[in-house]
């Protein structure tokens, strides 16, 4: 192989990873990498959340209190309520999270969701949740940093 084609090669790999570049930045392998972590953060606030029932609540050290909202054979819905941080009417804000047991995966549920990404273009719905869900892993990893 000329040294032209291993630059070409090159290209579109990472270097040091060997990963091809297209691999590495997409949004929904990121995304989902996201979701992943997030179940993780929860799990580590929270313990083993199958034992969770519709209905339970904890009050978290940190002026944060947990509902379990709904609970499906594979869902669990959770609602943390951070009283130390107020919305722009003053109310304490709530976090709606869906966790998804068998994937071991967590996001920020937003009910509009589903309409508002058929409407839209899926690469900007992407970002947009990723967005919301970067805001939720700080959110979380700040609240075990003060445990």
């Amino acid at each position: 192989m000329t040294s032209l084609a291993v630059v070409h090669k090159l290209a579109g790999m990472n270097v040091n990873t060997g990963i091809p570049r297209f691999v590495e930045h997409d949004p929904f392998d990121q995304l989902m990498d996201l979701y992943e972590q997030n179940y993780i953060l929860i799990r580590r606030l929270l313990g083993d959340l199958r034992r969770l029932d519709v209905g339970d609540e904890f009050a978290l050290e940190f002026q944060v209190t947990a509902r379990v909202s709904e609970r499906g054979r594979f869902t669990l819905e959770l609602s943390f309520t951070d009283h130390a941080v107020l919305d722009s009417r003053g109310q304490p804000v709530v976090l709606r999270v869906r966790v998804y047991l068998d994937a071991r995966s967590a996001e920020l549920h937003d009910p509009r969701h589903p309409a508002t990404c058929l409407q839209a273009d899926m690469t900007e719905c992407n970002r947009a949740r990723q967005s919301h869900n970067r805001m939720l892993q700080r959110w979380l990893l700040a609240r075990l940093r003060h445990r």
